[in-house]
């Protein structure tokens, strides 16, 4: 005799086959765990034209080791201002490989652009200040851009 207990096993088993896992659409303020060689750290995701320009406008603070990271869709030259951004941050412009090649400091409310001398860049990272050099992240670094990968279909996945 089959227990009723292995019969609901069997038929949920059965059910569930062929059906598509579930994705869910992480919105802009969720933070992603990413990673620079052995360092990891927390960073919303900026992916629309609309969150790279709002970037970290307005906030009050940042948790410790939380920033915000910047995926654009080809390299190019990039230029980051400090409008409406009451706090002092690094930034690290990183190539379309994922390797840190220039680092800069940026000053509250400062409106001037901070051009990057590469046109390869692809990924913006803006920490606390004194992050980069507190955890040894110097040029040559590499960034996990497969993380990137997989948190940019995360943002970009539709729902069930």
């Amino acid at each position: 005799m089959i227990s009723p207990f292995l019969i609901l096993f069997i038929s949920s088993f059965i059910c569930s086959c062929g059906q598509t896992p579930e994705r869910y659409n992480f919105d802009f303020e969720h933070y992603f765990i990413f990673s620079i060689g052995e360092i990891d750290f927390y960073a919303q995701l900026a992916l629309s034209k609309t969150e790279v320009q709002e970037g970290l406008m307005y906030r009050k603070s940042l948790d410790e080791n939380h920033g915000m990271l910047f995926a654009f869709n080809k390299p190019s030259r990039v230029s980051f201002w400090m409008k409406n951004v009451s706090l002092p941050l690094d930034i690290g412009y990183f190539d379309s490989k994922g390797r840190l090649i220039e680092q800069y400091v940026l000053y509250p409310y400062d409106e001037s652009p901070v051009f990057s001398k590469s046109d390869d860049i692809q990924f913006v990272l803006e920490m606390e200040r004194g992050w980069f050099q507190k955890n040894k992240l110097y040029s040559g670094e590499m960034l996990d851009i497969e993380k990137v990968r997989a948190s940019v279909y995360l943002r970009q996945s539709k729902g069930p």
